[in-house]
């Protein structure tokens, strides 16, 4: 695919909204220009398919029609080279793994989709087919050969520069004797020619009698145009009486497939130093063999630091008991996988909530030999889990929970008091003519009094009490395990150093005091709603009664 070509798209997506924002991100490529066919079914999809040249598909795996891999699968056998990338909603490594292996050349996270990572991911797996493609049909030629057999034997006479090769060295590379003729030239001509200097490198010592054997690894091209890589080994036989060299000869083995097998895994290597995702891989013992470069910038431990090393030597926090790892170590020794959260330390010191998934590699006769751990930073994931919790518990001027989070506080109070039948108190606070404070001074001093008022509730109450924001200037209390004489003490301390205590802002001293109704949770107390009507009910006494006074319902 050049930067002039177009890229037809084809999207197997239900999800309007979803749909049109693969749209716009297509559009906004700056070098390259993509058709987009959308389709909201595979059926629909698959016609597609039949029908047209479609470069690459981008699919959701949860369709009207079709879900999961089977998608995946149905649309690998509609065609066998055709790009697939899948697109989900959840960060889930192992299913996205089963997806590439079902047929996928990549997977998407939806909530992370942008122009960059789209066409980026569009060029992979235009790329990666490719490969797939001309590995599956270069394997296929080889196998073809390798049934007649793996060696092909040539020998030279030097000074004609004449040559006898096998039927075994002309198949090998799709031709006939014949066509292959009886002169040196052939192979010269048929030599890749960034590998004369491999050859060269070994046969001319060989040549002058420095050298016991000759040996190369080379490419030659084969007939139909690709290249095959052999094991070239020969020897010299005869010298002349000048010790110059006469007849030589060897054998080509034919090393294609394991030259593809190690590009192969260059390419895997490749793709995992790449990832984002720490990954190592250990022994059976847990000693480390491999590493990747993210687990260098995840833990701070070099790789030459890590190999021959346990991750428990390296990065245990010793913020995990040991009966979760023995749960861990019972999971992947039975053979399963085990997945969790893990609170690691870098090599500074620091703590880090870690997203850890370790998978046993079991062998040919199924023993496990290795684990492979795959690690992701989510301590920012963590952090704003936490941001976002507290955003929806509690009122963002003063801290205390908010209404809604209080009465949920308040009720599962309620229900252990049912169950243990003890009691709580409950206070509602109100402060009294605070709306004078707002008219006179201006809301933000408002909002400096009531985070004032915060401050002297925390230094006052217990760390068992559950303070929220009711409403501008109301609050509520409940304190487990308190009956009402005690309740009564802790408010009037907590009314007295109000009123002692006032505010100082922009040269200004501005007293406060706050009225308090006090009211008993138990067992019969009907709901926890109930208690609080209560409450209130009994701040609207000290109210009446002057405020700034505490009032009990009985």
């Amino acid at each position: 695919m050049t930067e002039a070509t177009n890229c037809c798209v084809l999207l197997i997506e239900d999800e309007p909204g979803d749909a049109s924002l693969v749209r716009q991100y297509l559009r906004a490529s700056p070098n390259l220009r993509f058709e987009l066919i959308w389709r909201e079914n595979l059926a629909d999809g698959e016609q597609i398919i039949a029908q047209q040249k479609i470069d690459v598909v981008l699919v959701d795996l949860s369709l009207p029609d079709s879900r999961g891999l089977d998608t995946v699968r149905r649309i690998r056998k509609a065609t066998r080279v055709l790009p697939i990338i899948v697109l989900t909603g959840h960060d889930d490594t192992e299913f996205s793994l089963k997806a590439l292996d079902c047929g996928a050349q990549d997977y998407l996270i939806k909530s992370s989709i942008d122009t960059d990572s789209l066409v980026r991911a569009i060029r992979y797996a235009l790329t990666r087919i490719s490969l797939e493609k001309r590995l599956h049909e270069s394997e296929q030629r080889m196998g073809m050969a390798l049934q007649s057999a793996s060696l092909g034997l040539w020998d030279w006479h030097i000074p004609s520069g004449k040559v006898i090769f096998n039927d075994l060295w002309a198949s090998m590379l799709g031709y006939t004797l014949d066509e292959v003729g009886s002169d040196i030239d052939i192979w010269k001509r048929l030599v890749h020619p960034d590998d004369w200097h491999l050859i060269t490198t070994s046969l001319e010592p060989h040549l002058r009698g420095e050298t016991e054997l000759y040996s190369a690894e080379h490419r030659l091209l084969h007939k139909q145009g690709h290249w095959v890589w052999v094991h070239d080994t020969g020897r010299v036989l005869e010298w002349d009486f000048h010790g110059q060299p006469i007849r030589a000869v060897g054998i080509h083995q034919d090393i294609s497939l394991r030259k593809a097998s190690e590009l192969r895994d260059h390419l895997l290597v490749s793709a995992l130093e790449t990832v984002e995702h720490g990954v190592v891989i250990t022994d059976i013992d847990a000693r480390i063999e491999w590493a990747n470069k993210a687990f260098e910038t995840l833990t701070g431990f070099s790789r030459q630091e890590a190999i021959g090393m346990r991750p428990n030597e390296l990065v245990k926090s010793g913020k995990q008991d040991p009966a979760f790892y023995q749960a861990l170590w019972e999971t992947i020794l039975a053979g399963n996988t085990w997945r969790g959260e893990i609170v690691n330390r870098r090599k500074n010191g620091e703590l880090y909530d870690e997203e850890l998934v370790i998978s046993p590699v079991k062998d040919q006769q199924g023993c496990i030999r290795h684990f492979v751990g795959v690690k992701q930073d989510v301590s920012e994931r963590k952090r704003m889990q936490t941001e976002l919790w507290e955003l929806a518990t509690t009122d963002g001027l003063t801290g205390f929970l908010n209404r809604r989070h209080f009465m949920a506080r308040l009720e599962n109070e309620f229900a252990r008091v049912k169950r243990s039948n003890h009691r709580v108190a409950v206070l509602m606070l109100d402060l009294d003519h605070f709306k004078q404070i707002n008219d006179g001074y201006g809301h933000p001093t408002g909002d400096a009094m009531l985070q004032h008022f915060a401050g002297i509730m925390r230094a006052e109450l217990r760390e068992i009490d559950v303070v929220g924001r009711i409403g501008g200037e109301e609050f509520a209390i409940f304190m487990p395990e308190t009956d009402a004489e005690p309740a009564m003490i802790i408010a009037e301390r907590l009314r007295k150093v109000l009123a002692d205590t006032p505010l100082f802002i922009d040269k200004h001293t501005i007293p406060i005091t706050v009225s308090i109704g006090i009211a008993l949770m138990h067992a019969d107390s009907g709901t926890a709603d109930c208690v609080l009507t209560k409450a209130d009910k009994a701040l609207y006494t000290a109210k009446e009664n002057g405020r700034n006074c505490v009032r009990v319902w009985l």
